[in-house]
C-alpha cells in the first residue's frame, strides 16, 4: 500500500517532467532538473522511479489515471458512456505538445518497452470495447477516429479548424453522442 505522501511525491515529480518536456524540450530533461523542480532529492526521485525509462512510464501512468478519473466523473454527473468519452477527448487540454525529436524517442521508447506498451493496449482497447458494446461499432470508431484526427492535427499544429470550426465540429459529436447514449437506455 502506497502512502498518500508518496502518491503526491509521485504526482509532483510526474508533473514536474511533462513541465520540462514542454517548456524546454526532452534533451533538456534530467534526473537532476526533474528533481529540482518537483522539490524534492535526487535520492527521493530515484526511490521513486529509478531510471529515465521509468519516470516517463509513470507519466503515461499519471496521465492515464487522470483520464480515467475524469472519464468517471463525467458518468458520475449523469453523462452516457459516449457523451462522457466525446466531452473528455474534446475538453481534455492536450498536454503534451512535443516536438517531432521528442515524440520520435518516445516511439522508439515504447518500441524497447513491449510489457509496458502491451498493457496500455489491453486497457485502451477494453474500454473501446465497453464502448462500442454500448453503441453501433462502427458509429463508436467513426466518432473515435474524429476525435483521434482533431487532436493530431491540434497536437502537431497541421490542417488545424478555427476556433468556430472546432466549436460546430464538438457539438455534432456531442449532439450524436447524446442520441446514441439514448437509444442505448431505450
Amino acid at each position: 500500500m502506497v502512502s498518500a505522501k508518496a502518491l503526491e511525491t509521485r504526482r509532483r515529480i510526474t508533473d514536474a517532467t511533462v513541465q520540462i518536456m514542454m517548456s524546454r524540450g526532452f534533451p533538456q530533461l534530467t534526473l537532476e532538473e526533474v528533481a529540482k523542480q518537483a522539490n524534492v532529492s535526487k535520492g527521493g526521485l530515484l526511490y521513486h522511479f529509478a531510471s529515465k525509462e521509468e519516470l516517463l512510464m509513470g507519466v503515461i501512468e499519471e496521465q492515464e489515471a487522470r483520464q480515467f478519473k475524469q472519464y468517471q466523473e463525467y458518468l458520475d454527473q449523469g453523462l452516457g458512456q459516449m457523451e462522457a468519452f466525446v466531452t473528455l477527448q474534446a475538453n481534455h487540454e492536450e498536454e503534451f505538445h512535443l516536438d517531432i525529436d521528442t515524440v520520435l524517442f518516445l516511439l522508439s521508447f515504447l518500441k524497447e518497452n513491449e510489457e509496458f506498451v502491451e498493457e496500455r493496449k489491453k486497457q485502451v482497447n477494453q474500454f473501446f470495447r465497453q464502448l462500442m458494446d454500448s453503441a453501433d461499432p462502427v458509429e463508436a470508431m467513426m466518432i473515435r477516429f474524429v476525435l483521434d484526427g482533431l487532436k493530431m492535427s491540434e497536437h502537431f499544429k497541421f490542417a488545424q479548424p478555427s476556433k468556430a470550426e472546432r466549436q460546430q465540429l464538438v457539438g455534432r459529436l456531442l449532439k450524436r453522442a447524446r442520441e446514441i447514449d439514448q437509444a442505448d437506455k431505450e
